[in-house]
């Protein structure tokens, strides 16, 4: 245990060091451009895409005319004879035909229609995926830019919280110098500094991990160093959450359910999976119904005496069919097909009440994240407060190390939580501006505020 105490302690330390070395500052819409560039996934999608456009064009096919050339060369032993008025004639050995068939399909039960209109819907239904696949990528890589910041700021937490545990122990050394300390006091404060210093270890192991993985999931070749984002004590759009009452609450989940109606790319594959469902049945039922094809065939042949002199003969046929027996397959084939429409029927009900219910849950959650931020700022705020004074009278020997000691690990805990705080807000954020499909921060905001 010891020896992979050590070794963790040497990867920390091999971070902390040689990553200045190879890190570069990355602004969040920088990443976000990369993310699109560069990760595997996205171009994979972008690759189904143009697959289901081709695929719209391979059922189109199926309405075209086929027009097919066959030619046959026949070589007999012994060669044949004929008889004509002038007596026996033998025949050329060999013998050449040639001939084209057009063939062009008039009616297939409806099958080729419906193939094609699903053919349709799958480039549609690509076009939706991509535009899901693009606003989950974007929406991950905020997240992880955000974890780059929230360490950070952990790791300004942690020095902090170590500065106090460091000037607290000179004060505790100067107190047990003048013989106003016990020995184990001052041992409490000085574990209390060892304890921070390696909090503040851990942090900037934790730093360097998460922008690694910023690191790889936008295939960069250096460490990148997020840029701040603005403070959010004075955002507008906080201060409309923090007043938010129930029927503001109310109204503004009402807004989003709209807006999710009208954009969200979940909905919109639920209901073109229901149509593709849809149209299965009705191929399925195409399976009873007759078809009609029409051929024409233009026949070039040798007469078997004259080499390459060839005779024509052409005929156009309409020919039509209906399947009679056996219709025990059709028949399950078309049940199957039911019941998959009726299924996926009950799946897109399920699944919309899913993406409402948390769209509704996502608007909670943004109010709950700003109200709880301003909440935690005061508490903040009144625990630094606190702390000074606290500190102060350890000074003046009114109050004992260990309640100065509780009183430091309030602070804290209490800027954790504060950090914890903004972060959940703009994590919050993200979360409802995917569910909507929103793009920008300010589509957010516009709802939130204006309404609109």
């Amino acid at each position: 245990m010891q020896i992979k105490e050590y070794k963790l302690v040497f990867f920390m330390l091999i971070l902390s060091v040689l990553g200045p070395l190879w890190s570069q500052n990355l602004s969040l819409e920088r990443a976000l451009q990369l993310a699109l560039e560069n990760n595997p996934s996205w171009q994979a999608k972008l690759a189904e895409t143009e697959l289901a456009r081709e695929n719209v064009t391979s059922a189109m096919s199926s309405f075209l005319p086929s027009l097919k050339l066959d030619g046959t060369w026949l070589y007999m032993e012994p060669a044949q004879s004929v008889q004509t008025s002038m007596g026996p004639i033998d025949l050329n050995k060999d013998m050449r035909q040639f001939g084209l068939t057009l063939t062009q399909p008039i009616f297939l039960g409806g099958k080729a229609w419906q193939a094609y209109q699903m053919a349709k819907l799958g480039e549609q239904l690509g076009l939706v995926d991509l535009e899901s696949e693009r606003l989950s990528l974007l929406s991950e890589v905020n997240k992880l830019y955000l974890n780059i910041l929230q360490t950070q700021d952990l790791q300004k937490i942690s020095e902090l919280d170590r500065q106090s545990a460091s000037l607290n122990f000179e004060i505790a050394q100067i107190k047990y110098d003048q013989g106003l300390l016990s020995n184990a006091d001052l041992l409490r404060f000085k574990s209390q500094l060892a304890s921070k210093e390696v909090m503040l270890l851990q942090a900037g192991t934790a730093l360097q991990l998460s922008r690694l993985q910023l690191k790889n999931a936008l295939v960069l070749d250096y460490l990148p160093v997020a840029e701040e984002l603005p403070e959010i004590d004075n955002d507008p759009v906080l201060a409309v959450l923090e007043g938010y009452g129930a029927d503001d609450v109310s109204a503004l989940s009402q807004r989003a359910l709209q807006q999710g109606r009208e954009s969200n790319s979940a909905l919109k594959a639920l209901d073109g999976s229901l149509e593709l469902s849809r149209r299965g049945m009705q191929i399925a039922k195409g399976s009873f119904l007759p078809s009609v094809v029409l051929v024409g065939t233009s026949n070039f042949n040798e007469n078997g005496i004259d080499r390459y002199k060839f005779h024509n003969s052409s005929q156009i046929m309409l020919t039509a069919s209906l399947p009679l027996l056996p219709m025990v397959g059709n028949v399950a084939e078309h049940k199957k097909a039911q019941l998959k429409y009726r299924k996926a029927l009950l799946d897109v009900k399920a699944a919309t009440d899913a993406v409402f219910l948390g769209t509704e849950a996502a608007v909670l959650n943004l109010v709950g994240a700003a109200k709880q931020f301003r909440a935690n700022s005061i508490a903040l705020e009144y625990t630094r407060q606190s702390y000074l004074q606290m500190q102060e009278r350890f000074r003046m020997e009114l109050i004992s190390s260990k309640d100065l000691l509780d009183a430091e690990l309030m602070l804290s805990a209490a800027r954790i939580s504060h950090s914890t705080a903004v972060f959940d807000y703009h994590k919050a954020r993200i979360a409802l501006m995917q569910l909507l499909a929103f793009e920008t921060s300010q589509q957010l905001d516009s709802m939130i505020i204006t309404g609109e």
